[in-house]
């Protein structure tokens, strides 16, 4: 479940944590404030001398107002600027509410209200700084920025301040911001100056904090669409990023195909536009290495940002070169002449930025072929790609990059497109116009006309609430029918969710929900297809497992209530006595189990998917009843008979008896593991007992004393095993659980523990176990099979009790990682394929290469090994927080870690 926080009304927002000029003398200089200069080799402002700052600021000009806008993972104050000129400031309720009605909030605005838009307006600009943490280096900048922006009486700060009403988060991760600083000063000057972070610089989930700006799971994602889609709505929106150290020195837009369709063209447009006057202006400071039509694609909805196009904002990506954090790199420089790609052949100028691939940026000290080493501290190689051409004139040769050329180059960008903003007011606002009124106009003509999320016949009617949920906090307006209708000659019940098409979010709210089809991109006629940069698929109710419907027709005339909030499922218990019993259905049954086991509750599966209580009181139970949507029932034990007994009776030894599972979830220390942070918030939200371990920890022994279940998530087996492992890498952090880490393992199963292997590492069970599974996937080239990421669909056995509370029929995500074949065994094991892919059809959205390869075969398996169990996770059961459809998979290989029996227990798909 996904616990929403209410929304604050504009207003009350407006007026939260806001700090307002005061006649407190000049502002200092960020110079004199700090002690050193922004971007000075081995010196960073932390992000509470940041706030301190900004709040200076905000005391001192009356061009700035500071807002606190809730705090973020870690509590730390998570912050905007809201800067324009003194007399724009004073009657900021009024531009604010020009620029909500220019988004069409409460109705399209009438002639005469669109014309004092267009003359009186401001043009409403964002920016938002290093989400990854190790790419520091706008958050230093935002420190001159909004020095310059307060202080200077020139011209063109006097247009900007004039034309521009100026949103600025100077981080959207603040807590990483900390961690990433302290670690760097606890390591300058010393010998592990170039010690990677070993821990994720984000609490929860690392560099993927930038893919939640549609499921809004962390509370830095919540307040950044609250700003931005409940309260302000800017209509440009530019998200400042750094990338590899070895190419270009700063990317701008546009981005390279393919495009979405779903996404007005006059948004791309206006991402080339505003993206090439920041080109020009580093042109003409003399600056190298400025690329585009690189690496990033104009296709998904990942990078914060670009979830703008959707909303009809102009997103936009910077992503400059990396240093080692603060320290600077030497890299050597190019030869002249044509330059040479990175397998030695001529360069194909296809445009690639030394982006990141979708991973963790080389910022984080480990510039990507660095000499000396892995984490050496010697120049980099020269760059490969040194051609000249139309995105890319001066090409980057080589030589040295310190953070202030980093600061450098994006307060030029940034300047750049505030400037170009001011200068394009009023033509920007007219085009934003037109795209909402456009929008709203696309769906009056019934392509579709309406998207209904029925609540009767759904797996879980509760995942339905959630999903609208999370649509409503990007800003989608969303209402439910008071009565039943007709909808396309088909009858829907009261209750069922209504989204208009004729909002200006109505493109997002399309592309969220339907089936994701990845265009093909070829650079020639002959040349094969382009893989994609990331992602492609999305498609959110596959996702929460919700069925949606797109209606062609319009709706008849119904009358509706609009929604706000996370809507209630309806909760009751019914009949008399002492035992008690519900259906198991989707992941948020199992907040209640786990609340109930706490409270000293005796719970069992006395059938698929079923579970029976005890040993609670009636009112605890009517509560979690409430809580949780959950139509329970109560049986009088004393009623029972051992002929012709139900399952709402007294359970029996021959139930699947359970109790809280002792969860260890192991965490590396090389760089951190994006998938173990999201495994652990998902079991943090739904109340598991969770504790994290480490390389020592498992190499003690002794596990199946404290744990029932250790689950491991995806990562490479040698990096499991070896860790990093470098003179340069803290002593504390080096290594991994080694040989006897891994025998502690085997040790743990052995005793009658539960091992969740997730993604490629199940191939530390399979390789170092002795189970009887092959991963298909190991071997294959990228030619023959590969998928960035894509929504398959899947066939779970609901009578397996790892299968329990999931659809028989329902979809998974898959990012590369292992799919299995059964192969033979010990007598004393049993095989369980608890979910596998169809015969046919497997790919349900977006994108997948071999598709033939996974057809027929296992995609989560469960071997008994009498005692203790291996649990292999092929999809990813709990992909970015975001696939709550196969959430009750993971949630059961927990609960079953304490059946004591449950290995002579044989499922029908035990082989």
């Amino acid at each position: 479940m996904i616990r929403r926080r209410a929304l604050l009304p504009a207003v009350v927002l407006a007026a939260v944590s806001t700090l307002f000029a005061t006649a407190a003398g000049p502002l200092q200089t960020p110079d004199r404030f700090l002690g050193f200069k922004v971007g000075a080799d081995n010196k960073l402002v932390r992000w509470d001398r940041i706030v301190e700052y900004m709040k200076l600021a905000a005391a001192n000009s009356d061009r700035v107002r500071f807002r606190e806008l809730g705090k973020t993972s870690q509590n730390n104050p998570f912050i905007a600027l809201e800067i324009s000129a003194a007399d724009t400031l004073k009657n900021l309720e009024r531009y604010k509410q020009l620029e909500r009605k220019l988004y069409f909030q409460g109705g399209a605005p009438g002639d005469a209200e669109r014309d004092e838009i267009f003359r009186q307006g401001k043009l409403v600009l964002a920016v938002t700084c290093s989400i990854h943490a190790t790419e520091i280096g706008a958050s230093q900048m935002s420190v001159e920025l909004v020095h310059r922006l307060a202080t200077d009486d020139s011209p063109a700060v006097k247009k900007i301040l004039d034309n521009v009403i100026f949103l600025l988060v100077p981080s959207l991760n603040p807590d990483g911001q900390i961690m990433v600083t302290d670690w760097f000063n606890k390591n300058a000057g010393t010998e592990y100056a170039n010690s990677p972070i070993p821990y994720l610089y984000h609490p929860y989930v690392g560099h993927d904090n930038n893919r939640d700006m549609y499921m809004f799971t962390q509370k830095e994602s919540e307040h950044t669409a609250r700003l931005l889609w409940h309260d302000w709505f800017p209509a440009v929106w530019l998200d400042e990023h750094q990338m590899g150290s070895n190419g270009a020195r700063i990317f701008v837009m546009p981005a390279t195909d393919p495009i979405n369709a779903n996404v007005h063209p006059l948004i791309y447009r206006w991402n080339g536009i505003l993206g090439q006057s920041q080109a020009a202006a580093l042109e003409a400071a003399g600056k190298e290495g400025i690329i585009y039509n690189a690496t990033y694609t104009n296709f998904w909805e990942g990078a914060m940002a670009w979830s703008g196009w959707w909303h009809n904002q102009i997103g936009l990506l910077t992503e400059v070169a990396s240093a080692r954090v603060a320290a600077p790199i030497d890299q050597v420089r190019a030869g002249a002449g044509r330059g040479l790609d990175a397998a030695g052949g001529p360069s194909t100028g296809s445009g690639r930025a030394g982006g990141d691939g979708g991973g963790p940026s080389t910022g984080s000290g480990r510039a990507g072929g660095e000499g000396g080493g892995r984490f050496g501290s010697g120049p980099i190689p020269a760059p490969t790609d040194i051609n000249s051409r139309t995105e890319y004139p001066r090409p980057w040769m080589g030589g040295h990059w310190t953070l202030r050329d980093i600061v450098d180059y994006e307060l030029i960008a940034t300047m750049a497109l505030l400037e170009t903003a001011a200068d394009r007011r009023e033509t920007i606002m007219r085009g934003i116009y037109e795209v909402n009124r456009q929008t709203i106009e696309d769906g009056r003509k019934n392509n579709p006309s309406s998207i209904l999320v029925p609540v009767e016949n759904q797996h879980d009617a509760r995942e339905a609430a959630h999903l609208v949920d999370r649509l409503n906090l990007g800003g989608v307006e969303i209402h439910r029918a008071d009565a039943a209708f007709e909808a396309d000659g088909k009858t829907y019940g009261a209750g069922t969710f209504v989204i208009p098409m004729t909002q200006v979010f109505a493109r997002y709210a399309k592309d969220m929900l339907e089936r994701q089809t990845y265009p093909e991109v070829r650079r020639a006629p002959n040349a094969p297809p382009e893989p994609p940069y990331d992602v492609t698929a999305w498609s959110l109710g596959m996702l929460l497992g919700v069925d949606t419907v797109f209606v062609k027709n319009p709706l008849p005339a119904i009358r509706m209530t609009k929604i706000d909030g996370l809507p209630k499922t309806a909760g009751q218990v019914t009949g008399s006595g002492a035992r008690f019993a519900f259906d198991y259905k989707g992941p948020d049954s199992a907040i209640a189990i786990n609340r109930l086991l706490k409270d000293g509750a005796r719970l069992a599966f006395d059938g698929p998917s079923h579970v029976a209580v005890s040993g609670v009181t009636r009112a605890k139970v009517e509560q979690i009843a409430r809580d949780f949507g959950l139509s329970v029932r109560a049986t009088d034990p004393e009623r029972t008979k051992d002929q012709g007994r139900t399952k709402d009776q007294e359970p029996n030894p021959k139930d699947l008896a359970f109790h809280a599972p002792r969860v260890a979830m192991y965490q590396p220390w090389t760089g951190g593991n994006m998938d173990e942070g999201w495994t652990r918030w998902v079991l943090e939200q739904y109340e598991f007992n969770l504790t994290s371990i480490h390389n020592a920890d498992i190499r003690a022994g002794k596990l199946r004393e404290k744990f029932d279940a250790i689950i491991v998530a995806d990562q490479n087996p040698r990096d499991i095993i070896d860790g990093f492992d470098a003179s340069a890498i803290r002593p504390e952090y080096r290594g991994g659980i080694g040989e006897p880490g891994l025998d502690r393992l085997k040790q743990f199963v052995a005793e009658g523990g539960t091992l969740v292997a997730m993604g490629n590492a199940c191939d530390l069970a399979i390789e170092r176990l002795p189970i009887p599974v092959r991963n298909l996937k190991k071997g294959l080239t990228r030619d023959q099979h590969f998928a960035p990421g894509a929504i398959l669909k899947l066939e779970v056995d609901t009578q397996h009790p790892i299968g329990y509370g999931v659809a028989s029929e329902t979809f998974g995500f898959y990012v590369n990682s292992p799919f299995f074949s059964i192969v033979e065994g010990f007598a004393s094991q049993k095989i369980g394929v608890v979910a596998r892919y169809p015969n046919t059809n497997v790919i349900a959205s977006g994108w997948l290469k071999g598709e033939e390869l996974m057809a027929g075969r296992a995609a989560v398996v469960s071997i008994d090994m009498n005692p203790g169990r291996v649990v292999l996770f092929g999809l990813r059961p709990q992909h970015r927080a975001q696939t709550h459809a196969t959430f009750p998979m993971l949630f059961n290989a927990l609960y079953m870690s304490t059946v004591g029996d449950v290995a002579r227990r044989t499922p029908a798909t035990e082989q």
